[in-house]
């Protein structure tokens, strides 16, 4: 395991590298599976299940990646194209209109409809469709399934799974070895991606995942990605109830056993107070 994870992690290294050189703006879709893609491109993946009665896509990423993916379908099928939102962050919902001229549906967790309908440019095409805790699409001969656990990465947070093929996608609340800066923390349930990471673990089967993010993800990852979030919600839990403030809890708490993620020293401090926020106000 020790070796995948460290190839992984080179992976890691080397895309982010790609990225920072511009390499990344070449689209790249990847099938993992019979007629399942990652479709990545600038630093954001998307799902595309392709069937003989048309192709589900989870997130469009913005106008600019919506359109790539869409020509790199067109080179695989041409079957209609529905979408899922995997949460409300406009990084994500934005540039569906593409898909929505051709007549695409779009489905969501019920929350995300008043949230995305804030966004003042226009540009997320609110969804047609929704569901509280669980959604099955039935989709020529694949099953996708929607599940609602809470607040993490978004509010209105869908975690992705493909039960009979095995594929997971986690979006925002799974990013392997990567600490984000601050203002990607903004809106992060910290609590409620524990909770999440806690319900993936004990309650999916998967063999193949996807980060809405990195280029390369593993199921080894997820228990690595746990072990993060239950150590620093423990030590950001004792100290609070040690009477630490925010601040200094920013400057003693370390966590040496994943000081090889990326952006470890420089973020780390930003995601204990982020923490420290989602345990006093539930969010």
């Amino acid at each position: 395991m020790k070796s995948i994870l460290t190839a992984i992690a080179a992976a890691t290294t080397l895309a982010n590298a790609a990225f920072a050189a511009g390499d990344e703006m070449n689209p790249v879709m990847t099938e993992l599976k019979d007629g399942i893609y990652q479709f990545h491109m600038a630093h954001y993946s998307s799902l595309v299940a392709i069937t003989n009665q048309g192709v589900l896509v989870v997130d469009t990423n913005h106008e600019f990646r919506a359109e790539a993916m869409r020509a790199e379908i067109a080179k695989l099928t041409d079957q209609p194209v529905e979408v899922v939102y995997s949460h409300d962050h406009f990084d994500h919902s934005r540039g569906g209109q593409i898909f929505k001229d051709e007549g695409a549906e779009f489905i969501a967790q019920e929350g995300c409809v008043e949230l995305m309908s804030r966004d003042q440019e226009n540009r997320v095409v609110v969804p047609d469709v929704t569901y509280a805790d669980e959604h099955r699409i039935e989709l020529g001969d694949k099953i996708i399934d929607l599940k609602y656990f809470g607040s993490s990465g978004g509010q209105c947070q869908s975690v992705i799974q493909m039960p009979e093929d095995k594929v997971l996608m986690g979006v925002d609340w799974h990013l392997p070895r990567f600490l984000v800066s601050n203002a990607r923390l903004n809106t992060h349930d910290y609590v409620g991606a524990l909770n999440t990471l806690r319900r993936v673990s004990s309650e999916l089967d998967y063999d193949t995942v996807i980060s809405g993010h990195l280029e390369h993800s593993a199921p080894e990852l997820l228990p690595e990605e746990l072990a993060f979030v239950e150590a620093l919600y423990a030590a950001v839990w004792e100290g609070l109830q040690n009477g630490k403030t925010v601040e200094e809890l920013k400057e003693t708490v370390k966590l040496p056993e994943f000081d090889q993620w990326l952006f470890y020293k420089e973020n780390l401090p930003a995601h204990v107070e982020r923490m420290a926020y989602a345990i006093w106000h539930g969010h």
